[in-house]
């Protein structure tokens, strides 16, 4: 190997604890590039403050995306355990979440776990009882199946539930194109992707939501409450363009 192509491999000072030896052989076999490998290692560096079993974020995984490690439907958040591309980034990483490996996924998981404990995973860290570094509560619930429940089945209790790690991993990121589609009760007779995306980031704030891609009865419910709450113009129990947009920006209360 020629010296450029060696200096070419030798891990960045900051990921001084990756294994050189390892890394030359993943880039040839698997075409990945230098500064993802570099990014893993930094990952892989601070093991020892990470915390989170593989089981139990196996669980998570389940609860936040129907255990798919690869996926990315648009709505900002990526992979197994629904990064955003602020925190990825924040963690040493490059690339998108969704594109790394499941055990990237959860190295990178446990890095954010060891920094902020179960927090950045409010909703289903409460419905899977998930606690401190390997056990599960008492009261777990057992992870659910990857279809979400119908959105009517709960009707009462909607206030939302904000918490710090909320605060922190998912406000102020840019919200996804608005398509156009004023949400009314008329959609809860068929499935809208941008149904769906607004669920999931209404729950990812605090709300107790099904997430379904329907727009029911308790999603106009929530819509109505939240542009009051926000001081949002919009016809009551619908989401139009600012409704949409607020649920990314606007501060969890």
């Amino acid at each position: 190997m020629s010296s450029a192509l060696s200096a070419a491999f030798r891990p960045r000072k900051h990921a001084r604890h990756a294994k050189p030896s390892k890394a030359a052989p993943a880039l040839l076999a698997g075409g990945m590039t230098l500064a993802f490998v570099v990014a893993e290692g930094a990952v892989s560096a601070t093991a020892a403050s990470a915390g989170g079993s593989q089981a139990q974020f196996e669980q998570l995984a389940q609860c936040e995306s129907g255990g798919n490690w690869a996926i990315n439907t648009g709505n900002g958040y990526y992979g197994g355990l629904q990064f955003n591309l602020a925190t990825w980034r924040g963690l040493g990483l490059g690339g998108y979440p969704h594109q790394a490996s499941k055990s990237q996924q959860i190295a990178a998981g446990q890095k954010l776990h060891g920094q902020r404990g179960w927090g950045p995973w409010p909703a289903c860290t409460r419905k899977l009882g998930l606690r401190g570094d390997g056990g599960v509560s008492t009261a777990a619930a057992p992870a659910p199946a990857p279809a979400a429940a119908p959105a009517r089945a709960s009707r009462s209790r909607t206030a939302p539930k904000a918490t710090a790690a909320a605060r922190v991993v998912r406000q102020g990121v840019a919200a996804p194109a608005y398509d156009g589609h004023v949400m009314t009760v008329a959609d809860r007779r068929g499935f809208r992707q941008s149904v769906l995306t607004w669920q999931r980031q209404m729950r990812a704030r605090g709300w107790r939501i099904g997430v379904d891609g329907y727009f029911g009865p308790q999603s106009s419910s929530i819509a109505r409450q939240f542009a009051v709450s926000k001081g949002l113009k919009a016809t009551p129990g619908t989401v139009n363009a600012a409704v949409w947009a607020a649920a990314w920006t606007a501060p969890v209360t």
